[in-house]
């Protein structure tokens, strides 16, 4: 069976010819409707595009030739192929001035009728290819230069121009809807009134314009007034005086009115047709399409330039870097007062020469373990000099490489600020610690002043004289012992050091205090990890910080309570408690990976106010009325020389816990 060809009206009064007609050219691939007479043939081609219309010249009634008079006066586009076997020269000739295209003489061949179809069918469909071709060019031609037309300005008045020529128009606008919809603005236009012009507003609710809006469908208007389509509301506002035919059609992206494209006439006879509405159609179709594109464009350069301007002003160095992270696409204005280098140099320079510790920031930034932190290093200026520098690197994707994102802020001041309020604390600690030495070392050389005073009269008892020699040598030793408590604070004997079992220590520590814990009514809880690796140190030292931290409990706890004492491996990630607590010294050490102990000795008794907290590790300092001072700091001091960290939580009425982590015997 053949492809299909095409699909032919048969019109003959002869039953025979038609069922041979309709055979044969449905061999050949063609779809067949007959007629029998003019006026079923009439009804066919109203109701059906046909490729091609057979037609006998000679039949009763109506004969061929008017049909073919009806076909071209209702303007029918079809190719017509005559059948006849008596007709006259006059009358074919007539036929084929009517529109016929090709002349089969009967009788004749199947094969015959079905070649003739075929070339005449071929040669329409070729016709129409062209036809489609030669229409569509101008409007793909029209459409190629709106649509590579991104200035809004420049694009509108190139609608208007199109409109202009492509419809004959004398006045043409194009309008655009207002955010709030309740107007039309005017923004490219050629024709117009002087009073009337770019900008104008005109209100949908009482415009041609707004009913165009408001219906979301075309209006023509003819040279007699008459609008298609007709409402009573258009009168109105139909045509100014000096017009005589005005187009109308809205501007539509999907279902979103973007405006209105208007075009209109003032020469009599010149009205505009169905096609001239149709074409503006089409022109407002593109002009929907380069009008959404042109404001996207706008709306992205908008974007890039804020951006870009926030990216200049911004108060941080920025540096924006290729996907190799050694050429730069872009830096900022901080970062060549900064930097000192030129904006143009900095652009030509190797980022390495501005950020040395570069690679290693970017390699780190690729893992993701900077994209929300700082890292402090240093920039080199163009004069040579390292300015201290807070920097964090971003990843950021470009379609499908990645760029990074460097951004530098300058912490010299914040540094400086920094070291000044460390010295000013530091003075500060010296002052008191001076005060508290001078207090510790007045009081027994007053008694010793006093003494060597009595020592000298001459009518002393021996018995007296020996009593306050007694007393003195008692002052003097009590004074060396605190000055060196005091030595041993700063500059801790670490002779000795050995593996140590901690819990041995804690177990030795608790067999001392074991009569006192009952006496003062305290309960002891001991959570000793049986597998705690050993710690390096001067196993004296370990005992008497944990003497020191117990008796301290105890001393919190006068009506009574519980002393835990814990001892554990720390985690790889340090304790998930470790914000509540507050470090001796400040900062903290880094230790390797499960390479720390720990050793936790908790009360419930009266506890520390929190403003008091970073002042009990310093000299002399107590909370106590019969305190010395040197207690906590010693433990410091020992903690610190042993590589380890002393951390403290309290709060008041709720108790303290002191912790203590050591490195691991290695």
């Amino acid at each position: 069976m053949s492809s299909w060809a095409g699909h032919v009206l048969v019109v003959d009064d002869d039953p025979k010819l038609r069922d041979l007609c309709r055979q044969t050219l449905a061999r050949a691939g063609f779809v067949v409707t007959t007629a029998a007479d003019v006026t079923t043939a009439l009804e066919a081609l109203e109701q059906t595009a046909f490729d091609l219309v057979m037609v006998d010249l000679v039949m009763p009634g109506m004969n061929g030739l008017q049909l073919l008079e009806l076909i071209r006066s209702r303007d029918i586009s079809v190719p017509i192929l005559i059948v006849s076997g008596a007709a006259s020269i006059e009358q074919i000739s007539y036929a084929m001035r009517l529109g016929a295209r090709g002349l089969l003489i009967k009788p004749f061949h199947a094969q015959e009728l079905a070649d003739m179809a075929r070339e005449l069918v071929a040669k329409r469909q070729a016709i129409r290819a062209s036809d489609r071709l030669a229409a569509l060019r101008p409007l793909l031609q029209i459409s190629q230069h709106l649509l590579t037309e991104l200035d809004q300005s420049r694009l509108y008045a190139l609608i208007i121009e199109t409109v202009r020529v492509e419809v004959h128009a004398e006045r043409a606008s194009l309008m655009l809807l207002e955010p709030d919809e309740q107007a039309l603005r005017i923004v490219a236009c050629t024709g117009l009134p002087d009073t009337v012009g770019i900008g104008a507003l005109i209100p949908v609710a009482r415009s041609i314009s707004g009913w165009v809006v408001r219906h979301r469908q075309p209006l023509l208007i003819d040279q007699h007034l008459v609008s298609s389509p007709w409402y009573k509301e258009l009168k109105p506002h139909l045509l100014a005086p000096e017009l005589t035919t005005a187009l109308s059609v809205p501007i539509m992206a999907g279902e979103r009115v973007l405006g209105v494209l208007n075009a209109a006439k003032a020469t009599l006879d010149a009205a505009f047709t169905a096609a001239d509405q149709e074409l503006l159609q089409l022109l407002a179709g593109q002009a929907a399409v380069a009008i959404e594109n042109a404001r996207l464009y706008s709306e992205v350069l908008r974007s890039e330039e804020r951006y870009r301007a926030l990216l200049r002003h911004a108060n941080d160095a920025v540096l924006l870097l290729d996907a190799t992270g050694m050429n730069v696409l872009d830096a900022n204005l901080a970062l060549t007062r900064l930097s000192g280098y030129p904006g143009e140099e900095i652009l030509q320079l190797n980022p390495c020469r501005l950020l040395p510790t570069l690679p290693a920031l970017l390699s780190t930034a690729v893992n993701g373990r900077s994209e929300h932190s700082e890292i402090e290093t240093t920039l080199c200026t163009a004069d040579g000099h390292e300015t201290a520098v807070a920097v964090s690197v971003s990843v950021v994707p470009d379609g499908d490489q990645r760029l990074f994102l460097v951004i530098a802020r300058d912490i010299s001041e914040r540094q400086r600020l920094a070291r000044e309020l460390a010295q000013a604390e530091k003075l500060a600690a010296i002052g008191r610690l001076a005060t508290a030495m001078a207090h510790e070392i007045n009081n027994p050389l007053q008694a010793l002043s006093s003494t060597v005073h009595l020592l000298q009269h001459s009518d002393l008892s021996p018995e007296r004289r020996d009593l306050y020699l007694t007393k003195a040598a008692a002052e003097l030793d009590g004074l060396i012992q605190r000055v060196q408590r005091i030595l041993d604070i700063s500059r801790p004997n670490l002779d000795g050091r050995r593996p140590v079992d901690l819990n041995q220590v804690v177990i030795d520590v608790i067999a001392a205090y074991h009569q006192t814990l009952i006496a003062r009514n305290i309960r002891y809880v001991g959570e000793l990890t049986s597998t705690l690796p050993w710690v390096t140190a001067v196993i004296s030292h370990l005992k008497q910080v944990c003497q020191t931290l117990v008796q301290n409990a105890i001393e919190a706890m006068p009506e009574g309570g519980t002393l835990r004492i814990r001892t554990y491996l720390r985690p790889p990630d340090g304790e998930p408690d470790r914000a509540s607590f507050w470090r001796a010294g400040g900062g903290s050490r880094q230790f390797p990976s499960e390479q720390a102990v720990v050793l936790e000795i908790s009360d419930t008794g009266v506890g520390i106010a929190q403003e008091e907290v970073p002042k009990i590790f310093e000299p002399f300092y107590s909370t106590r009325f019969d305190g010395l001072g040197i207690g906590l700091s010693l433990c410091y001091s020992i903690v610190d020389f042993h590589g380890g960290e002393l951390w403290v939580r309290s709060q008041p009425e709720q108790g303290t816990t002191f912790r203590v982590i050591l490195p691991i015997a290695q």
